[in-house]
């Protein structure tokens, strides 16, 4: 359960806000390579698939190749620059600009106009646009439909997770004195050090070390660090099978050496929620959602995610791969089904959409969903299946 509150759980809060692959809170400016796609850790083939959706509020610039396996929603101007493709729906909030061979596999909405000369944008789908905005050179295999487009901000980044509320929760009430271990323990560590926590909650001022530092992880575990995390050495988190980790950092993460975090092979199992910024230098391996909206998450090495990133804005200058885990919508979780909500935010998977009378019920329509979700059989997902 969060601090405080009786009826959330950090499952809920995962599968509440990890609904893309890649969630910006200001713009996305990619001056290096981009790609997304999505599987399900659920299922054991672990089958690449379309999925993994870009959601930026601001500004899009892509001036290098971009290939995005699911949605692109963007609460401002696009520019492209570099071949640019789009496997399911584009919805954007202004002008749109192709400047080289862009392709969107689905319908194209548009608040504003369209710029594509000699037919550098192909649109598979429709092309929604309202009737005083024009398409300038874009090809429509579909329909041009003439109506008022409301494009949906993506991302919800106007009702924060408060990230040192949870982590000044989590040192009032923890399984420290159980195992035991002291919230100081990992503080100043002049030599290497292994740690292996069962389930439960656990409390750190602190992570400071000089060496290379091992935790292993064997059931399902929070744990929240009230200060940063500084590692001169390796670092690594390691998941037993059964185990699933939160990591709650109030201040920043800066990893100078290898690290790895999470299962590249389930990376719905683990969440990281951080009220500063996470940064690393190089033999990075993230197998985790990363959630990080007060800072920029800068990609200078060339990077492959497995899970999502919500952050407070993104500038890659190296390629940067993002594999969307689906499982994390399907995570459990304790919220009760018909529990008050003021929009789809408050809500999640079985019963994902705000109903008219307030409170969270299936889903009917896609609109039920938040963006960038689709609705099938009462529930949201990120494609729908075939």
């Amino acid at each position: 359960m969060l601090p405080g509150d009786e009826v959330t759980c950090t499952g809920d809060l995962g599968k509440k806000t990890f609904l893309f692959a890649i969630c910006s809170c200001s713009g996305l400016t990619a001056n290096n390579s981009l790609k997304t796609d999505s599987f399900d850790s659920n299922d054991p083939n672990m089958v690449p698939m379309d999925g993994g959706s870009v959601g930026v509020n601001g500004p899009y610039s892509a001036a290098s190749m971009v290939d995005i396996g699911g949605s692109l929603w963007v609460d401002g101007k696009i520019q492209t620059f570099n071949t640019h493709e789009v496997a399911q729906q584009l919805k954007c909030s202004d002008d749109l600009t192709a400047g080289s061979a862009s392709h969107v596999a689905d319908d194209l909405f548009t608040e504003g106009n369209l710029f594509a000369q000699n037919m550098t944008l192909t649109i598979d789908g429709d092309l929604h646009i309202p009737p005083n905005k024009t398409n300038n050179g874009a090809k429509v295999l579909g329909a041009t439909i003439k109506e008022q487009v409301d494009v949906k901000t993506p991302c919800d980044c106007q009702d924060l997770i408060d990230v040192p509320k949870i982590v000044g929760g989590f040192m009032q009430d923890n399984d420290n004195d159980a195992l035991p271990i002291a919230p100081d323990e990992l503080v100043g560590l002049p030599q290497p050090k292994s740690v292996e926590l069962p389930c439960g909650r656990y409390f750190f001022t602190a992570i400071d070390s000089n060496s290379s530092l091992d935790i292993t992880l064997t059931g399902r575990t929070v744990i929240a660090i009230a200060g940063d995390v500084q590692n001169a050495g390796a670092f690594h988190i390691t998941l037993g099978p059964e185990a699933e980790l939160d990591l709650f950092i109030a201040g920043n993460a800066n990893f100078n050496n290898a690290a790895t975090i999470g299962d590249p092979k389930r990376p719905a199992a683990t969440r990281i929620y951080v009220g500063g910024s996470f940064k690393f230098a190089s033999n990075f391996t993230l197998g985790a959602n990363l959630y990080q909206p007060n800072a920029v998450f800068t990609a200078n090495n060339m990077s492959e995610i497995w899970g999502a990133l919500f952050v407070g804005g993104l500038q890659l200058a190296s390629p940067l791969v993002v594999h969307y885990d689906q499982a994390i919508l399907d995570l459990d979780g304790c919220d009760p089904p018909d529990q008050g909500c003021g929009d789809c935010h408050d809500c999640a998977n079985p019963t994902p959409a705000c109903t008219g009378d307030g409170t969270c019920g299936p889903c009917m329509v896609d609109d039920d969903c938040c963006p960038p979700l689709v609705c099938d059989a009462g529930v949201c997902k990120a494609i729908i299946p075939q």
